[in-house]
């Protein structure tokens, strides 16, 4: 019983094996190739043998129209049926003197043979004479004629060649088409195999590479064409997956390391409380949990919009509004939550198309970063501006801080990311405001730089395309 399990099973991969071959791409292309060919071949066999028999059969009929006129014009000469008579039994060929339904005279060749016809014919036709001293069968094309004086000449050319030239045809295409059919199918078969064998080497590769082995990639042959080409695309995709498994590692490291020092704070705190009964005032521990808690709830609100960025899930309620409102907003609460000079004086007139609160929430952020890195003062300004395509609203913060180095002037807008001075955790800022803010503006299709403001620091501008009065 084992043996014959496992034969059984053995037999299953043996089928399974048949089936993937069948249903490959390589199977697909010779099946069809080879139909194509077949049915080519097959049509063409067909059209060949219809032409050459139409073709001969002219060529018969032009002679048996000759053959035809010759012999009139000896039976004219003749002059009595009796001598007309005479005249066929000296020709050589097949002809017929036909005088009320009865054969008269005849040339060798049907003189005893019945009467072809019986009437005039309109053109060639091909018939079948049977000899009655003879058991074998004659195909001619004959041309029947009525003569002046009532009798009926009938004239006719062998047809056994055209018979025989068909035939020939016939069975040489019966052998040819099947035969060429499959030297196509055979060579079909290795040139696809062939040409698929750097796919299946792509593949195989492919299919080695697993989560934990992303930086791996797979041969590209550099001959640039199509396989060339879809190595090189898997191995950008590869990176791509490779970049955002890291972006991903290091996005779940950073959050969990922010995440800590609240949950840290607060559990200390209450450790305390709970150690020194007494010794921490109620309102003391309630303002601190109030305050590491609107700090995780300002970071997991942050968490949720970058995720739903990631996930093209970020959506925009966009409607018109005034960007400067919105600035004007933003400045009052900086001026009543810092003691550093805010100047508005710059906010003029610019109107978008967008989400208040999202265009809200990224102005927020670079105020607030405005305010740490500042010394003693920031601006706000908002404007009209022009790209050469499209007008722009273009809303900018500057600040009399250290500001930010060139080199470091995109990696800034990158998650969790701290330039070297702002890397205190009690600076209050977690790394993702202007990260918040570069998704939330290229959600609104505008853009977002640093550059130096004229305070002395850094200028942070973030470009929208604007609303046409």
């Amino acid at each position: 019983m084992p043996e014959l399990r496992g034969a059984k099973d053995a037999g299953r991969v043996v089928v399974s094996r048949v089936g993937l071959r069948l249903r490959s791409v390589r199977a697909r292309i010779t099946l069809v190739a080879t139909a194509v060919v077949f049915g080519a071949l097959a049509l063409g066999g067909v059209a060949f043998v219809l032409i050459l028999s139409e073709t001969l059969h002219d060529s018969a009929e032009s002679a048996a129209h000759g053959e035809a006129s010759r012999i009139e014009t000896i039976v004219d000469e003749s002059g009595s049926t009796a001598q007309a008579a005479a005249a066929l039994a000296d020709l050589d060929g097949h002809a017929q003197l036909i005088v009320s339904g009865r054969v008269v005279g005849a040339t060798d060749d049907l003189d005893d043979a019945d009467p072809v016809v019986t009437r005039e014919t309109d053109g060639a036709v091909s018939v079948t004479v049977r000899d009655s001293g003879d058991d074998d069968d004659e195909r001619l094309v004959i041309v029947a004629k009525d003569l002046d004086d009532g009798a009926l000449l009938v004239v006719g050319v062998d047809d056994e060649a055209r018979s025989e030239a068909l035939s020939s045809t016939r069975t040489l295409l019966f052998f040819a088409v099947p035969v060429v059919t499959v030297f196509v199918g055979l060579t079909c078969w290795l040139v696809v195999g062939r040409a698929l064998r750097p796919v299946e080497k792509v593949r195989r590769a492919a299919e080695q590479i697993t989560a934990a082995e992303l930086g791996r990639r797979v041969e590209a042959s550099g001959s640039g064409d199509e396989i060339d080409r879809l190595a090189t695309t898997l191995n950008t995709m590869l990176a791509r997956l490779e970049a955002a498994q890291l972006r991903q590692r290091r996005f779940v490291s950073d959050a969990s390391h922010e995440l800590r020092s609240p949950v840290s704070s607060l559990r200390q705190n209450a450790e305390v409380a709970l150690t020194y009964p007494g010794q921490v005032l109620p309102e003391e521990f309630a303002a601190t949990v109030a305050a590491e808690s609107e700090r995780m709830a300002t970071m997991i609100d942050g968490l949720l919009l970058l995720a739903r960025a990631d996930e093209d899930t970020l959506r925009v309620l966009a409607t018109a509004m005034d960007l400067d409102d919105i600035a004007l907003r933003e400045v009052k609460r900086a001026r009543g939550a810092d003691r550093l000079a805010v100047d508005s004086s710059g906010i003029g007139a610019a109107q978008v198309s967008g989400d208040e609160a999202m265009l809200s929430r990224a102005l927020r952020n670079l105020i607030d970063n405005a305010l740490r890195h500042a010394t003693t003062r920031i601006a706000v300004s908002t404007y009209l501006d022009c790209d050469g395509t499209r007008p722009l609203a273009v809303v900018a913060v500057d600040d009399d801080g250290s500001g930010v180095p060139v080199s470091d002037r995109t990696r800034i807008f990158e998650r969790f990311v701290r330039l070297d001075e702002s890397r205190a955790r009690d600076s209050g800022g977690s790394g993702l405001g202007l990260a918040i803010v570069a998704e939330i503006v290229s959600a609104h299709g505008g853009s977002v730089l640093v550059t130096d403001s004229a305070l002395g620091g850094a200028r942070f501008e973030i470009r929208l395309p604007a609303v046409s009065d």
